[in-house]
């Protein structure tokens, strides 16, 4: 699997159940950055995360380090979810693949449904 399929599986997985559950998730930890470098910058479909890393440099230590735990647990969760994606969403239009998930949440693996709730957990 190609590298681009393999992060918007990881986005798709993460976003499909994910809420804020901890007091300093990624985008807490990151707002200072994400409103010097990112600003006007809509929400959606990845931007924000391919705006800090393409000022990874640039962002504060804590900032980088959410963003390396975060990209660790997308790995996971890709691993786990392939499968899923392709039995389930391959043919959805893109952008739709969080719904897709949503609306097949009951026939998703064991391992995939375990590593959105660790990813859930951990946002």
């Amino acid at each position: 699997m190609n590298l681009r399929v393999a992060a918007i599986i990881a986005m798709s997985c993460v976003a499909a159940l994910a809420a804020p559950v901890s007091a300093q998730n990624a985008q807490q930890v990151c707002a200072g950055d994400i409103a010097t470098y990112c600003a006007g910058i809509p929400q959606g479909g990845g931007k924000i995360a391919q705006c800090l890393r393409a000022n990874q440099q640039k962002l504060m230590p804590a900032c980088r380090e959410a963003m390396g735990k975060m990209a660790g647990m997308m790995k996971e969760v890709v691993q786990a979810c392939e499968d899923d994606m392709h039995r389930y969403c391959a043919g959805a239009a893109p952008g739709t693949a969080k719904e897709c998930l949503r609306a097949n949440f009951r026939e998703l693996s064991i391992p995939c449904k375990r590593e959105l709730f660790e990813a859930k957990k951990a946002m």
